[in-house]
């Protein structure tokens, strides 16, 4: 284990570089479009590398070739304001990295329950993006992971990430019961807004229309 460690250490600044990269392109995508709060992209860290390895062990999942096969050691993040942006915003990505790998929206099994959502897509890291020494390796990724999601979902999954993800103890029933409420919370929020400003915009429209 601590081998695979290392080599992911000593290829880190190029898997950097490549996360900078996209970055730019994405920032660049989304300068022109209204209702986008922030564009941002992390390199996994090697503690948060092996812990992924360790997780996918434990499950009797392990992965064959981890440097090559963990799909978010880069992964990017659209953060927007209202929840009715995520669509248009998933259709940007699209126009700049193409078809997606894979691509869908994570929520909770059934309906009446609530936690993490976040809408999550896999691309192929494009060749434009490939710093100087990139092809000369055979131990990087050929993908990345980006998410969209809202500002009351982030509020929400980035604290419970830490709370409830990796505990160092099990959660007791009030505690779950604690996060589905804050997630409930987080859901109630977003459409609330959406209904708020949808009728600002219909109130104006109305007042436009008299105007004429």
């Amino acid at each position: 284990m601590t081998a695979i460690g290392d080599s992911y250490e000593a290829r880190l600044s190029l898997v950097a570089e490549v996360a900078d990269k996209l970055e730019a392109e994405v920032v660049r995508a989304f300068a022109d479009i209204p209702h986008i709060d922030r564009v941002s992209f992390r390199v996994k860290s090697r503690l948060s590398f092996m812990r992924k390895i360790e997780k996918a062990e434990r499950k009797n999942r392990p992965y064959m070739s981890p440097l090559t096969d963990i799909e978010d050691q880069i992964a990017g993040r659209v953060i927007v304001l209202f929840d009715d942006d995520v669509e248009s915003a998933v259709a940007t990505l699209k126009e700049v990295f193409a078809v997606p790998l894979e691509s869908g929206q994570r929520e909770p099994a059934v309906d009446a329950e609530f936690g993490y959502e976040s809408y999550h897509e896999i691309y192929r890291i494009p060749h434009w993006a490939f710093p100087a020494g990139w092809a000369e390796r055979d131990d990087l990724p050929s993908a990345f992971e980006l998410q969209v999601r809202t500002l009351f979902q982030h509020a929400y999954a980035e604290p419970q990430h830490d709370v409830a993800y990796k505990p160092t103890t099990p959660l007791t029933r009030d505690e779950k019961r604690e996060l589905a409420w804050i997630a409930a919370s987080a859901w109630g929020a977003d459409q609330a807004l959406v209904r708020v400003r949808k009728q600002i915009d219909a109130r104006a429209g109305d007042n436009a229309g008299q105007d004429e």
